[in-house]
Order: C-alpha cells, then sequence, then structure tokens
C-alpha cells in the first residue's frame, strides 16, 4: 500500500495535525440509495477498502476499476490526541471530485462543489470524546456543466482525453487550532519599494487580539512586525497601521526570486490572545514581479524569455494523484534538468507540493482552469466560483507567474463553428473571466484563451502542431501580415474579430508533440512519427529553432513533459524515464534567442 503521511500543505503549515489518509471504507452507490437509506448515521453496507487520496479508477488505490459510478461513498474512523481537547478542529480536504457532502458523527458538517479547490470545515460541535467517524458521499458525472480538464466522458480513452478521477484524490486532514484561526493570507511583494503587504483573513473577530509577523532569511530575522486586530478582515479596518490599504512590511535590500536563483523568505503568523497562541501558521515568500510592455514579459523589470514544457500531471498507477513527495520533485528537477524555466500546468490545479517545488527550486508556472464539455449558464456558475478560489488559494506563490482561465475555447467551442463565431454570448463569458481574475490579482499576467479566439489577453499564445519548421516559418509569416488570419493549423483566428493586436507579447504556447517509433509504444503523437529519437531530437530542434529566430515571439511551450497513457509523445515516458540522455534535451530547449 502506497501511503501519503506527509504534512499535505507544505506553503500553509501548522504544527498540530493528523493525517487521514490511508484505508477508508468505500461503497458504489449506484442505485442512489445511500441518503435514503441514511449510510452516513448507519454506516456503509458490504464496504470495499479504498487507500486514501487514490481515486478508485487508480492501481495504488486498491480497487483499480474503470466502471462508471457517479456515486461513492468513504467512512473511516478517527480518534483526536488528548492534547487537542480545547481546542478548535478543523478537517481539510485537499480535492474531492466532484460534489461531496461531509458528515461527522452521523451529523452534517459541510459540502464542497470543485474537483480542484481544496475546502476545510470546523467540525469541533460535532466531535466526542474516542472515536468519532467521518462520511463522505461524492458525486461525478461524466457529462456534466462541471469541470473536467482531460478526464474523458466516454467509456473508452478518446483523442488526448484519459481516465477519469472520482472522489477523494488529494490528501484528508485534520488540524487543531484556537478560538480564532487565521483562515487565509495574501502576501504580495513590491519589489519596487522592497515591500511585504499583506492581508489576513480571521475565522472570525474576537476581542483583544494581536497579529505578529517575522520574515527570515537562511534562518537570520530580517524583519517583524505586530498589529492589534480590529476587524476580521485587514481591509476593513482603519485602525490597522497600513499602506495602501493593506499591513506593509519593509524588507530592506531584498533578494529577489526567479528560476535561476529562487530565494525564499520564510514567515511566521502568529495569532495571540495575550500570552496565549491561538494560531501559529509557517509559510514563506518570494520576492519578484513579473509584468509584460511593448511586447516583452519581465521578471523583475527584465526582459525573459520564457522556455516552457506542457505538463499534464497524470501518473500510471495514481492517474491525478503522484506516488509520493519525491515523485513530485522528480518532475520539477527534470523539467529544470531538460533546460526549461518554466511549465504550463495544463488543464490541473496541482497536489501543493507540485507548486511548493517549483518555488523551491525555481520554475515559472501558469495555472489553468480545467475546462467543462459544454457551455450553459450552469458552467458559468461553476467555472467562475471555482476559479476564483482556485486563484486566491494559489495567490502566494511565487513561482505562479500567469493565469489560464480558458484553454483552446474547450468549454465555449461553439465558437470554433462559423455559425457561431460571433456569438456574443460566448465572448462575454471569456472577457468576463478576464477580468475576473484581474480583479483577484492584478499582479500576473492572464492568458485570455490559451492557444485562439483571444479577446482580451496580455499574451498572445498560439497553437500550431505542424511537424515542419519551414511550414511553421510560413505560417507565422501569414499572422504577422494579418494578425486575424487563419494561418495555424487548426484553422481558427488567433484574435477574434474586434479585437486588435495590441503589442502583447507573442508566445508558441503548444508546438511539437514529437513521437518516435523507437520507443515502440502504442499511441499517437502529433503528424508523422519520427523513426528514431536521434529523427525526434532533430525535428524538436528544428521547429524551436523557428520560433527562437522569430523576433517578435518572447517564448515557448513545448508539447509535453511525459507521455500520458495513449498520447506517446512526451520527452519522459509515462513512468519517468527520459527517452533520451537530457542533456540532448538541454541543448535545445536551454538555449537563449541571440537579440
Amino acid at each position: 500500500m502506497i501511503l501519503r503521511s506527509e504534512y499535505p500543505r507544505p506553503n500553509y503549515v501548522r504544527e498540530l495535525w493528523q493525517t487521514l489518509n490511508g484505508q477508508w471504507d468505500f461503497v458504489f452507490d449506484d442505485d442512489d440509495r445511500g441518503m435514503a437509506e441514511e449510510w452516513f448515521r448507519r454506516g456503509l453496507p458490504n464496504p470495499l477498502k479504498i487507500t486514501v487520496p487514490f481515486c478508485y479508477q487508480s492501481p495504488y488505490s486498491g480497487i483499480d476499476s474503470q466502471d462508471v459510478h457517479e456515486t461513492v461513498w468513504y467512512q473511516r474512523e478517527f480518534e483526536l490526541p488528548d492534547e487537542w481537547q480545547g481546542k478548535r478542529i478543523l478537517l481539510n480536504f485537499g480535492a474531492v471530485d466532484y460534489h461531496a457532502l461531509v458528515w461527522v458523527n452521523g451529523h452534517l458538517a459541510g459540502e464542497n462543489r470543485g474537483g480542484y479547490a481544496s475546502f476545510t470545515l470546523d467540525i469541533t460541535d460535532l466531535l466526542r470524546r474516542g472515536a468519532n467517524s467521518v462520511t463522505v458521499r461524492a458525486v461525478d458525472r461524466p457529462v456534466t456543466s462541471q469541470p473536467r480538464g482531460k478526464q474523458k466522458a466516454r467509456y473508452q480513452n478518446f483523442g488526448c482525453w484519459y481516465t477519469p478521477v472520482t472522489g477523494i484524490w488529494q490528501s484528508a486532514w485534520l488540524e487543531a487550532v484556537g478560538s480564532t484561526y487565521l483562515d487565509h493570507i495574501r502576501m504580495v511583494p513590491d519589489i519596487d519599494r522592497r515591500l511585504l503587504t499583506i492581508d489576513y483573513w480571521l475565522s472570525r473577530y474576537e476581542p483583544d487580539l494581536v497579529l505578529k509577523c517575522d520574515i527570515s532569511l537562511a534562518g537570520k530575522l530580517v524583519a517583524a512586525t505586530s498589529v492589534a486586530v480590529e476587524e476580521r478582515h485587514t481591509l476593513f479596518s482603519d485602525i490597522i497601521p497600513r499602506r495602501d490599504g493593506s499591513l506593509a512590511v519593509d524588507i530592506p535590500a531584498a533578494e529577489l526570486w526567479s528560476p535561476e536563483s529562487p530565494t525564499l523568505y520564510d514567515v511566521k503568523f502568529t495569532l495571540l490572545k495575550g500570552e496565549r497562541v491561538l494560531d501559529e501558521v509557517q509559510t514563506y515568500t518570494g520576492m519578484r514581479k513579473v509584468h509584460a510592455e511593448k511586447g516583452r514579459i519581465y521578471l523583475n523589470n527584465e526582459p525573459y524569455y520564457l522556455r516552457m514544457v506542457l505538463d499534464q500531471g497524470f501518473w500510471p498507477e495514481g492517474v491525478y494523484t503522484a506516488p509520493s513527495v519525491e515523485a513530485i520533485r522528480y518532475d520539477v528537477d527534470m523539467t529544470k534538468k531538460f533546460g526549461f524555466n518554466g511549465a504550463r500546468k495544463h488543464q490541473k490545479f496541482e497536489d501543493p507540493y507540485y507548486y511548493y517545488f517549483c518555488d523551491k527550486l525555481g520554475l515559472l508556472v501558469w495555472g489553468e482552469m480545467p475546462a467543462p464539455y459544454i457551455y450553459d449558464e450552469e458552467v458559468c456558475q461553476n467555472i467562475t466560483a471555482e476559479w476564483q478560489r482556485l486563484v486566491i488559494q494559489h495567490y502566494n506563490h511565487p513561482s505562479l507567474m500567469a493565469w489560464v482561465p480558458v484553454n483552446e475555447s474547450w468549454g465555449v467551442d461553439q465558437l470554433t463553428q462559423p455559425q457561431h463565431a460571433d456569438d456574443p454570448r460566448l465572448v462575454h463569458y471569456m472577457v468576463m473571466l478576464y477580468h475576473l481574475t484581474k480583479s483577484l490579482d492584478p499582479t500576473r499576467l492572464v492568458v485570455g484563451n490559451d492557444g485562439w479566439h483571444q479577446a482580451e489577453t496580455d499574451i498572445v499564445a498560439i497553437h500550431d502542431y505542424t511537424q515542419d519548421a519551414d511550414d511553421l516559418g510560413r505560417k507565422y509569416a501569414a499572422f504577422k501580415q494579418d494578425r486575424h488570419s487563419r494561418a495555424f493549423t487548426h484553422g481558427h483566428q488567433i484574435l477574434l474579430s474586434g479585437y486588435r493586436y495590441q503589442g502583447q507579447p507573442i508566445m508558441i504556447t503548444e508546438y511539437g508533440g514529437v513521437k518516435a517509433e523507437e520507443q515502440g509504444a502504442e499511441g499517437w503523437g502529433y503528424g508523422e512519427a519520427a523513426k528514431s529519437f536521434d529523427e525526434m531530437l532533430e525535428r524538436i530542434a528544428a521547429l524551436t529553432n523557428a520560433i527562437l529566430e522569430e523576433e517578435e515571439i518572447c517564448g515557448y511551450c513545448y508539447t509535453q513533459l511525459t507521455d500520458v497513457e495513449q498520447e506517446v509523445n512526451g520527452l519522459m515516458t509515462c513512468d519517468r524515464k527520459s527517452k533520451v540522455e537530457p542533456e540532448r534535451f538541454r541543448a535545445i530547449f536551454g538555449v537563449e534567442p541571440q537579440r
């Protein structure tokens, strides 16, 4: 049995915690009897055993079934340490796909909609001494208005859609906190003024609270502040000392974060009531700035060429869930060894340790909303609700530099059909997501619709899977002549009619996808397969050099890091074996353009 026993949230750490990963009772509820029969109170009938946090479709779960079951139930018991008496108890889930109801000791504790955002329930008032039970009912319908990303909606895999994920697929755990605790923190680095501005949200307000913040670098305290808490949330107070509406901490002679020098400052927040500690959270931050101007992307006020790889985050034995923290680190390590300085995490939000290692080891990341299959008013509600939570939950990662709310018009794919190309409802939806993202986070770039059909966007992002470098050059030359042309492989406009090019940075954000027959694997790549790994490298180099030679292009994203099930066009196999020596990939992807 694979056990994920590490603390699950490395960028927001509390000392008092207890894992709920491991063996749970598990039942398929194909007849939807569980609610009527009150399984949350009476127990699960004839349960199987499942290893959390692996979905039932994965071998590591211990079940490994590919049958479709829309409703599943989980149940297990737990006991609290004696020293947790008198504290508030939080029940955390990293991710449950898709609609989760949670009971503790037979009483409803709460619910969550969204397969990628984490959620927390305060279960203190439902607990008893000795053994306690927690029950989860998860409903995951393949063809609905919920975000699915690359999860298939058919019985068999097809195209570039893969094994689905139902139920718990990230860690579950308990934490003990005081009567009031930090719900979340937002840290905003300002390298121009050498400031870290901080907003905080408490679980509730009570009198006589003090919030203390200590910032250290390599074990040495570099800044500290403490403020009297007058309201539950920073921005509601006219009393707390602050600048620009936030608590601000000076970081003198700040060392900046970048992929080449990923300096992280340790940050400790302590919530006090007199001498009593109600909550203490250990986190970190990186002082860095991302912006775009005059057709270039800037990191820390210097032009920065992005050399990125598409990464889908599937695992042969765990599907969405990596077997270990070390395996996650390995993917980040290999991405850097191949010469990339960034990754586009495609159609998935990852295990928190992925972003942690990108922060710690130095790898820029784009965060992309998993798409639904259709568009309707329910899609609009589901996407906007979960997207806001994902942006807020991942805000503090210095590695995250861009947000992608829509990819290739998925979920608004009516735009690919001529009769719907000017459908104002769909365009308004995409423009709304762009501005909604900017309203939550004005410090990062937003790609309005990665690939084509872009309206409002900070980066013009182009996808093309030609296998001929000269062909790619001809297509790009046509695009330079007419920004609304249908020059590329897919035949869609990059910029929608009515939206003119405004000097944004331009990137090729999907290309390549070369398969090599020498691998001997069944599956597909883009275009005609290369005969050998040497031919694969030659083709990748030619395509990449064509991009590097184009003056106005300021970055690329190669497809892709690993093979994924039937798609065998990765730089590594699905079990993470590099197809050639990493140095040979680095000789291609580690090259900066000569300008």
